[in-house]
């Protein structure tokens, strides 16, 4: 078997793409806005891909693009692509492929990387036209506005834009990126540099919504979908399997009480897969489990999300 850690990355840090195929935009004029023309392909486990899949859900885009999840475990011998089934067969009911390498090619026929998630697929063509979780997350924030249900508030409003964007940074440098880079630690004090900014930005999250209930005031921006999935993801994977273990979720009361206000929302509740995030991050591939850093843990007492 191949290195577990490898295979058990979905996209834990943002990867430069070798080619401008997979970052065209809306904003650019470079896709059409089309209802129905786009699906986007997710992991229910990856905290760069299921903000988007959130952002949808909560604003109807859901309506408008379609989304489609890949097999939360790498298939037995297989680090270098995502199916989309358990069985080697299983194919995307709207694609009609059984790897997600197959779209990339699409695209790219000479294409030889792994293929990432999130991946925004023309349903027109099969090709993944964008596979950057930035990216997508801002066009379809910006762009896409005319399609978002009319009872949602602006989550990407005109005059808070300079404010997002710079919490959006902070959220991906310091938060999100952070257990990726930790898994790839040759030292003792490298590791306790990323810790300490991973701590050190809880701290100040801490403190700003100890006025605030959501990020930026009293509704939810696209930065509080951001951090969300990166809080959810805390107890679960991060304060084991990557040592950021000084505090607990629940150790912060600002930062616990607003995951929690988060999770009763709909699209943040149904786009949360506790089982698949764990699965997907201690288990890793569907070969038989024969050591222990492959057991998928019992708990935390996932309960206590609920109000």
């Amino acid at each position: 078997m191949k290195d577990k850690t490898i295979s058990a990355a979905c996209a834990w840090q943002p990867k430069p793409t070798a080619s401008t195929i997979f970052e065209k935009k809306f904003t650019t004029g470079e896709l059409p806005i089309e209802p129905n023309r786009y699906r986007l392909i997710w992991g229910r486990f990856c905290p760069w891909a299921t903000p988007i899949a959130i952002l949808m859900d909560y604003t109807g885009l859901n309506k408008v693009i379609s989304k489609g999840a890949i097999y939360s475990l790498r298939h037995a011998g297989v680090d270098d692509d995502w199916f989309f089934g358990k069985a080697n067969s299983d194919q995307d009911p709207i694609l009609k492929t059984t790897r997600l390498s197959q779209n990339y090619r699409k695209a790219d026929p000479k294409f030889d990387q792994r293929p990432s998630v999130p991946a925004l697929v023309d349903i027109k063509t099969g090709k993944v036209v964008n596979n950057s979780s930035d990216q997508i997350m801002n066009e379809l924030s910006t762009a896409w506005k005319s399609s978002f249900m009319a009872d949602v508030p602006d989550i990407f409003p005109d005059d808070q834009s300079e404010a997002i964007l710079a919490l959006n940074r902070m959220i991906i440098n310091d938060v999100t990126s952070i257990p990726g880079k930790i898994t790839a630690v040759d030292s003792q004090a490298a590791y306790e540099k990323l810790a300490k900014q991973f701590f050190d930005r809880l701290d100040w999250f801490e403190k700003r919504l100890g006025n605030n209930r959501f990020l930026l005031g009293d509704h939810i921006t696209q930065p509080d979908i951001r951090l969300f999935v990166s809080l959810v993801r805390f107890d679960v994977v991060f304060y084991f399997k990557d040592k950021l273990n000084r505090k607990r979720l629940d150790e912060y009361p600002n930062l616990w009480r607003y995951a929690r206000d988060c999770y009763q929302i709909p699209a943040f509740k149904q786009d949360t897969d506790f089982e698949s995030i764990k699965a997907h991050f201690y288990q890793v591939s569907d070969e038989p489990v024969t050591s222990l850093d492959r057991v998928i843990p019992d708990g935390p007492d996932l309960s206590r999300w609920e109000y």
